[in-house]
């Protein structure tokens, strides 16, 4: 029989009390032998998360910051992020103590593709002006202004893996130009997918719509900030659903009030919930946000739960993980 292994489970708000049950039932499904312990949904400070979790084995979350420090007292075997995004997971920090990364990836695809192409829908029909036009009482295209026929636009993607190539399948039939930048992509896989290769000046210059889909890491942290902008078409529209991190927000609010851009589409902020300073930039007219919800489905939420299951499993069982984040890792054991 196998022995028995720690799991731990914290940093998950707004996870519900049934999925949380759901988590444990997958996990013993593929591993019996656990000690499932679940630390609450919100994140722990430091000292709290080090001493509970001294023979944890698998951390599993999606909010949950780690550093080295934290890495060096705990005997982590692996951090399983139960989310798409797994910067919280500090990768670096992980892999200078061996300390496996891997995440829920492509669990929510098809959502947030499709919620991103609704903001892009959204501001090429101008419903995020018309809509609450007609609310007040008016019924005229004054609102309207001049509309572009979609299929003349061009949509850049930044960032083409799970959720980007997807949101390309999706604008496939609209007859758009899709351009992408991903250095880890190659031309003839973008190809394939039927997006054309571009560099990332190129990718902001002459994107219609911008919608990201890039992890945020030290390299993209507010990649688009003022400068960028600037590049950008005044008549262009910013989507993001991916995380906040990536837009410098105080320049993006800067570019909206001035004519530098038309729009921004914001499944995610830097500050979640927004904070009373983020409340100047939800206001804007040419801004519609929701909130972190692009990845909500019933379909979703099972495939997140069974995905994360199985990936803890196969760390249990000393399996390569579907989904490794940081290679290196098992390189270095091996």
């Amino acid at each position: 029989m196998n022995e028995t292994k720690s799991v731990a489970l914290c940093g998950v708000p707004g996870m519900k009390k049934r999925d949380i049950e759901k988590m444990e039932e997958y996990i013993k499904e593929e591993y019996p032998n656990i000690d499932f312990r679940y630390l609450g949904e919100s994140t722990l400070e430091k000292e709290e998360l080090i001493d509970k979790c001294k023979e944890v084995e698998v951390l599993i979350s999606w909010d949950q910051e780690m550093d080295e420090e934290i890495y060096s007292k705990l005997n982590l075997k692996a951090y399983v992020a139960a989310s798409a995004g797994f910067n919280a997971a500090n990768v670096e920090a992980a892999s200078i103590y061996n300390v496996v990364v891997s995440n829920a990836k492509g669990y929510c695809k098809e959502e947030v593709a499709i919620h991103s192409i609704m903001f892009i829908l959204d501001f090429a029909r101008r419903q995020h002006l018309m809509v609450p036009y007609v609310e007040d009482g008016n019924w005229d295209l004054e609102k309207a202004g001049s509309i572009r026929r979609f299929s003349n636009s061009t949509v850049g993607i930044l960032g083409l893996g799970s959720i980007g190539s997807t949101v390309a399948r999706f604008l496939s039939g609209f007859g758009v130009r899709i351009i992408a930048c991903d250095p880890n992509v190659s031309d003839e896989k973008m190809k394939e997918i039927g997006v054309e290769k571009v560099d990332f000046d190129i990718l902001i210059s002459e994107a219609d719509f911008l919608t990201i889909h890039t992890p945020l890491a030290k390299e993209t942290k507010g990649i688009i900030n003022l400068d960028v902008l600037k590049c950008m078409k005044s008549s262009a529209y910013i989507v993001n659903t991916a995380r906040g991190g990536i837009i410098n927000q105080n320049d993006l609010y800067y570019a909206l009030t001035n004519d530098i851009i038309a729009g921004a589409g914001l499944d995610v902020l830097e500050n979640e919930p927004p904070k009373e300073s983020d409340r100047k930039l939800i206001e804007l007219s040419n801004v519609r946000v929701t909130p972190h919800s692009a990845y909500i489905s019933l379909e979703a939420s099972e495939t997140q739960l069974r995905t994360t299951a199985a990936e803890v499993g196969r760390i249990l069982r000393n399996e390569k993980p579907l989904n490794l984040v940081n290679p290196e890792v098992l390189e270095n054991k091996n």
